[in-house]
Parts: structure tokens; sequence; C-alpha cells
């Protein structure tokens, strides 16, 4: 029986696994998405692995919940509330777009109070935090704009056009979390903090709008260990594989590796 037996977290939908996988995945979802996003992750990782999305309130099962409006609130908040399950056992974080950043800034407050660290942290579709990027200033937009940035990028079915009320909430998530990107006190500074002693493994996809190539190996400059980027077929939401195929392909043989700390 884990010695954490009986806690429960808000931001897991699901408690983690008390015994049995030796590695735990976290999982920060996209501005304007939602845990779900990694619902086959688990069965694509099999079972050395305890995939563990990150539910942030406003979405889902804590829609009747107030959206964070400050990343650094949230990353506090995350910190207390995950710390049971960030010092028992070896973990990763993996963050999609805005889960990039909050991955990141969750890494950075553990690395400043001393407390443990990923193996490795693990971003895709997002630049480097200190670069100005495409979504910069995009809360402002109408929501007929954001609807069709939406759009524009796979971030919304044309389905939903069909269903103003569904496509109205969809923007409104959107605006906050592009909100709460923009709040980090960070952003667009060069000098962003101490360089992390894990690795950062970096994930783009070819054919994003939002994130080029070299925007994305600016990330380098957050580690003084290694710093890889794996570039993958696709737009910005690459890791949405059906089937949970990135996972499968790309993550798993990433997480079996032991993690190397090596300057780049």
């Amino acid at each position: 029986m884990s010695a954490r037996a009986g806690l429960s977290s808000r931001f897991l939908p699901r408690e983690p696994d008390g015994i049995g996988a030796p590695l735990r995945l976290f999982c920060f979802h996209h501005a304007g998405g939602a845990a779900s996003s990694f619902g086959d992750w688990r069965r694509a990782l099999g079972p050395g692995v305890d995939v563990l999305p990150i539910q942030l309130p406003g979405r889902e099962g804590r829609a009747r919940e107030a959206r964070a409006g400050e990343l650094t609130e949230l990353v506090a908040e995350l910190d207390a509330d995950l710390d049971p399950w960030l010092s028992d056992r070896p973990y990763v974080f993996y963050g999609h777009s805005m889960g990039a950043l909050v991955a990141h800034a969750l890494t950075r407050r553990r690395f400043e109070h001393e407390r443990t660290l990923p193996e490795r942290l693990v971003v895709g579709a997002c630049p480097a935090p200190h670069l100005r990027t495409p979504l910069d200033g995009a809360a402002e937009r109408t929501d007929e704009e954001l609807g069709q940035f939406l759009l524009d990028i796979g971030g919304m079915s044309p389905t939903l056009l069909r269903y103003p009320e569904w496509r109205r909430a969809a923007i409104a998530l959107l605006r906050d979390d592009l909100r709460l990107c923009a709040s980090d006190p960070h952003r667009g500074h060069p000098e962003y903090g101490a360089r992390l002693p894990c690795p950062i493994e970096v994930f783009a996809g070819v054919d994003d709008p939002l994130v080029s190539l070299p925007h994305a190996a600016a990330w380098h400059t957050y580690t003084s260990a290694r710093c890889r980027v794996h570039v993958q077929s696709g737009g910005h939401f690459f890791a949405q594989e059906p089937g949970a195929a990135f996972a499968a392909r790309a993550l798993a043989p990433l997480l079996r590796a032991p993690a190397v700390a090596r300057a780049c």
C-alpha cells in the first residue's frame, strides 16, 4: 500500500497507482483543452507508466469552477496539491502548447524550492517561453476571429459551427486560457531564470503554423542538461493522433530510456 493512500487531488481525474508502475507521467493539456486529450495514453504506454492527465479548473468534471487567471498562482496550487505524488516515485512532465508553459513553470518552481524534479521535462508544440508567438494578443480578438483561428489550426471541429452555444463555450475557454498564458511575468524576457538540471525533450510539428523549429530549439537555453528536438509530422496538434499513436511511437521509447544529464 502506498504511503500516499487516502490522499486525493482536485487536479487529477483519477488517483495515482499506489503500486505497480515505476514511472508517473503527468500530462498538461493545451489551451482550450482538457484532461481527456490524453485519454488513450495509458493504454498506449502500457503498465510501466502511470499516465496522470492534469485537469485544470473550468472544464469537464471541473466545469463549474472558476478558471485559473494567473499562472503564478496556478503553479503554486499545483505544486502544493501534487507534491505527495512528485516526491515518492520518478516522474516525467509532458506539456502540450499551453501545457508546456505550465509544466515548465511548475518545474522551475520546484527547482527554486529544492524539491524533487522530473526525470525529464517533455514539451510539445510550444516555443521557448521568452519568445513571442502568433498567439500574443489573441485573447483580445473577437469571437469570430478566435473561432476562425481555432478552425485554421485544427483546434475546433467544423461541426461546432452548427451549435452556437458549444462554439461560444469553446471560444470562451480558449480566451481565458490564452490570458492565463499571457499572465506569466517572465514571458517575453530572455533572462527567464536559472537553467534546470533536468533534460528537456522538445517535440515540434513540421507544419505547425504557431511554432517554428528554431523557436522550438530555443528551449536549450532552459536546461544545463541535454536538450533534444524531435520533429514530428503534422501541425500544432500532432500529439492527438488517432489511437494515441504519438504516445506509443514517440513517447514510449523516450520514457524507457534512462535520463541523460549532460550539457547541451
